[in-house]
């Protein structure tokens, strides 16, 4: 059976498959936010950028990703898509095992985000959270290299605890399940996000029903297993999709599969 048909059948089961824990031979940073996780528990502490052989593969091609992301992301313009080879967000389908990584490149926000993850099985988009397990990748968004909106210092702290390339460690993810990512805006010192007329400011898969935007976009930035992921945290706001940007090391396989055009809709 070819990996689409795979994928098609298993969308008539009711499960969600028991995820599998990952040992990395890499480095905690000496610097975690604590602020408390808002949509589940935290996935693992953050990672330094570069600390095992695959983050330094990731290094290796981290510059050039950012230079693309200052460039097709600029701050306060509206996304327009212009000149990406553009993923359907709401539709990372594995169809092979795999267990990624999810890397930190760039923000340019003055709030602190929280990024969050579903592992679930593979179905239509909704609206709302996903039914799947639940985590929080990084419970603060906030880094210490933003020009416009932290000390610029390339120092980590907890008020500024990310540098490029930090990254988190995900289970491995089996064939037939999706990644459905979730950002929760401004939050607060307790981890609860703003409220926009009357409710949390939180954008499940990207879909919010605040301000009818979809808050989250992806591309291939090469042929390689990776994927970046821009999220816009602004409800009613500049649309630039810059707030946090992270790279999903989803594997070649499924990197392959996805960019298919016979594959599942982009």
């Amino acid at each position: 059976m070819n990996p689409r048909n795979a994928l098609l059948c298993v969308l008539t089961l009711t499960f969600v498959a028991a995820t599998t824990a990952v040992v990395v031979a890499s480095t905690n940073s000496p610097v975690q936010s604590p602020i408390p996780p808002y949509f589940g528990p935290l996935v693992g502490p953050v990672q330094l950028a570069g600390s095992d052989a695959q983050a330094q593969a990731f290094e290796s091609v981290k510059a050039g990703y950012i230079n693309k992301v200052k460039a097709l992301l600029p701050e306060w313009v509206a996304f327009t898509g212009v000149g990406m080879n553009q993923l359907d967000p709401q539709r990372l389908y594995f169809a092979f095992p795999y267990a990624p990584r999810v890397y930190f490149i760039y923000e340019e926000t003055g709030v602190i985000d929280q990024l969050g993850v579903t592992i679930a099985n593979v179905a239509a988009p909704v609206q709302g959270a996903a039914n799947g397990t639940n985590y929080t990748l990084f419970n603060s968004g906030r880094s210490c290299t933003d020009p416009l909106y932290s000390s610029d210092s390339g120092i980590r702290s907890t008020n500024e605890p990310l540098y490029p390339g930090d990254f988190v460690q995900l289970p491995t993810i089996n064939a037939g399940q999706q990644l459905a990512f979730c950002l929760a805006d401004n939050v607060n010192a307790q981890g609860i996000p703003i409220n926009v007329v009357g409710v949390p400011a939180v954008a499940y898969n990207g879909v919010s029903t605040i301000d009818g935007f979809q808050h989250m976009i992806a591309f291939f930035p090469d042929n390689s297993q990776y994927i970046i992921i821009g999220f816009e945290d602004w409800f009613f706001g500049d649309r630039d999709c810059n707030d946090m940007v992270v790279v999903i090391d989803i594997g070649a396989q499924n990197a392959n599969f996805l960019r298919n055009p016979t594959g599942l809709p982009k």
